[in-house]
This record gives C-alpha cells, structure tokens and sequence, in this order.
C-alpha cells in the first residue's frame, strides 16, 4: 500500500533536488497560474473526450493505485476456493441449491467467507452471472468456453478505455505545456520598451519556460507511470477472470471440484501461485 507514494516522492525528491543542487531557487519553479492552464485544460480535455463512464471508471483506478493491488495471491485462493465450494454444493444438493447464493451474493453465508472477492465487484459479477447461466441450463449448441471469453473480452476492452484515455492526455501534456509558455512568452512581450527592468523581464521567462517544464514532467514522470500501472492491473483483472472461466468450463463439462480447481490452479500466473493444501 505504501509503495506507490514511496515511489511519488522519489521521483519529487529527485526533480526537486536535482533542481537545487544545480543551485536553483526552488521559488523559481512554483508558478500556479501555469499549473491552473495546464491541468485545468488537461481534465477539460480528459473529460471531453471520454464518457461518463470512463470518467468513474478512472476514478476507481486511481483508487486502486494509491490502495495497492486489489489482485493477489489470497485472492486467487478466495477466488479457488469458492468456486470449489459453489461447485460441490451444486453435487450434492443440486444446481438449484445455488440460486439463493447467486441472486443475493452479499447476503449469501458461502460468499460472505470470501470477503476479497465480494470487494472485487467485476470477479463477483462475472462468477454469480455465469453460474447462473448455467442454472438456466443452457442447450449443448452453445459454447460455454467461447461465452465465458466473449464475456472477458468484452471486460477488458471496457477496462482499456482508461489508459487509452489517460495515454493520450499523457501525449497532450506537453502541448499544454507550450501553450501556458506561450501565453508567458506574450505577457513578457509586454514589458518590453521603454525603460525595460531586465531581472524582471528574466523571471518572465523564466516563468514562461517552466510551463513547458511542467507539461513534459506530469507527462513523463506522473501520467505515463500511471497510465502503465493501470495496463498492469487490467492484465491481472484477465488473468483473474481466466483462471475463473476455466474452473465453471469444467465444471459446466462434469468435472470434478477437486480436477477443477486444479485446472484453475495450473494457469495462475506465478507471481500468485497458488499451493496445493498437501504443499501449504
């Protein structure tokens, strides 16, 4: 959880002091005014090019990010773990057994176990809807692999669409940057003639260039790590929902619970394996 600020205040720790061990006023660099043209056209822009729901969806990232990573490996076994315990309920009682668990899954005393997927509302929705799907008992001639990865394409496009979004306000940050250095470079036009005070006339420039100087560095150093850090959580998201599709394809094939989970274990990425209970 704290490792994403750590990494904020390395990289200000180094703009700023690399900056002062050059010998520069740090007064030189704060110049609100270009801050209020550059990020006010940035979200404006943001905001005009996406929809509303891109706009909420940015927000719970952004969320994520400073929280930590929502995916890990408790959650995979979570994840396991349910789906086994859905799946042997449905053996020995019956699939109808489940629907009270399926319709109501934050009232459910089997879904209340596993707390890290009920907070996970994408995994939560993706696992209540398609098992019951399969209560519906679907006819043969549909593909219940092809349906569960329709489902997850369609997911993760949806997700993509916030750093597709927040990559191109990183490419137009430095734009932004030039027009707020522009518009001091106009205001210091001003000044000159007459009985001109060069020191002021200096700082003016000197406040016009730190607008591209902020453009380049939010662009570079503050959206560019975000906009990657989100393609990451996206590709866990996938990973996430795979494991899941193969353990209900197999379980919609007449797989045993133990197989299954098996199955679903092999493909967990490494980074979160999961061990078997003989190997805990």
């Amino acid at each position: 959880m704290i490792a994403k600020p750590i990494a904020i205040l390395i990289i200000i720790a180094s703009f700023l002091g690399g900056f002062v061990m050059m010998g520069g006023n740090l007064a030189a660099l704060w110049h609100p005014s270009e801050l209020v043209v550059i990020l006010g056209i940035a979200i404006g822009a943001f905001m005009a090019s996406t929809p509303v729901n891109v706009w909420m969806r940015t927000m719970r990232f952004l969320g994520r990010y400073f929280a930590g990573d929502r995916v890990s490996k408790e959650l995979y076994q979570e994840t396991l773990a349910l789906l086994e315990e859905l799946s042997r309920l449905s053996r020995s009682s019956g699939v109808l057994a489940l629907e009270k668990h399926l319709l109501a899954p934050e009232d459910s005393p089997i879904f209340s176990q596993y707390s890290r997927v009920l907070k996970h509302p994408d995994l939560k929705k993706f696992i209540t809807e398609n098992f019951s799907y399969l209560l519906l008992n679907p006819p043969a001639s549909q593909n219940f692999h092809d349906h569960l990865h329709r489902q997850i394409s369609a997911m993760i496009n949806s997700m993509m669409e916030v750093p597709r979004a927040a990559g191109k306000v990183a490419d137009w940050l430095p734009g932004f940057g030039i027009v707020a250095a522009v518009m001091g470079v106009i205001l210091t036009m001003d000044m000159l003639g007459g009985d001109m005070d060069v020191a002021v006339i200096g700082g003016a420039i000197g406040a016009a260039l730190v607008g591209t100087l902020t453009g380049v560095f939010v662009a570079f150093a503050v959206m560019a790590p975000f906009v990657h850090a989100i393609e990451v959580m996206i590709r866990q998201d996938r990973n996430l929902f795979e494991m899941a599709a193969s353990f209900m394809e197999s379980y919609a094939n007449g797989v045993s619970p133990s197989l299954s989970v098996e199955i679903g274990r092999q493909i967990v990425p490494p980074e979160f394996a999961v061990p078997r209970p003989d190997e805990e």
